[in-house]
């Protein structure tokens, strides 16, 4: 195949892909009205880790790894989407962090200091990079700290806690990450 033959292939997957992804993106919408209604966690790994063994079972070496990544991202994507929905979650999870820290989110601001930690043998720190870029959020500054089996995490973004983008963000972090607080609104 030449490369533009190529590219006309790549051109079909995509848009065989485009449907199927809005699908998913309404199963997205489901989920988070099952959970709302009975107030379960948007982010279950256990479950997840199992799909995506599930999944990748019967895929080529070649490109497992691959479709891993994308299995998670594509999760990482809808549940996004879910705690967009999710408003109360949002609300629950940024008021017990300022609340801890002895913050007012009225505070005038255009940075938000976030500390978390996560495992250093199984680090999940590129799909929370990850989730920063999705929610169109800067980073100002960064520090990663490691010690032990832990990755010790702070991170000064750049927005307001208001900003629907910074709310949806800081309430995935909050339910995904380990330890997280809000330390600073500057």
């Amino acid at each position: 195949m030449t490369l533009e033959e190529v590219r006309k292939e790549i051109d079909r997957v995509d848009t065989q892909i485009k449907p199927l992804f809005l699908q998913r993106m309404a199963c997205a919408d489901h989920v988070a009205a099952a959970k709302a209604e009975n107030g379960s966690d948007v982010f279950v790994p256990v479950r997840e880790d199992e799909i995506i063994a599930k999944r990748t079972a019967d895929v080529d070496a070649k490109v497992k790894k691959e479709y891993d990544m994308f299995l998670r991202h594509l999760m990482s994507v809808c549940r996004r989407y879910q705690y967009g929905i999710l408003t109360g979650m949002q609300e629950t999870v940024i008021a017990q962090a300022l609340q801890a820290a002895g913050l007012d989110e009225n505070t005038d601001h255009e940075q938000i200091t976030v500390y978390f930690t996560d495992s250093r043998k199984n680090s999940k720190l590129n799909l929370y990079m990850n989730m920063v870029r999705l929610n169109d959020i800067l980073i100002d500054a960064m520090e990663v700290t490691s010690r032990d089996d832990e990755q010790q995490v702070v991170l000064k973004l750049h927005g307001n806690i208001k900003e629907p983008d910074m709310r949806r963000l800081l309430c995935q972090l909050g339910k995904e990450a380990n330890e997280f607080k809000i330390t600073a609104l500057q």
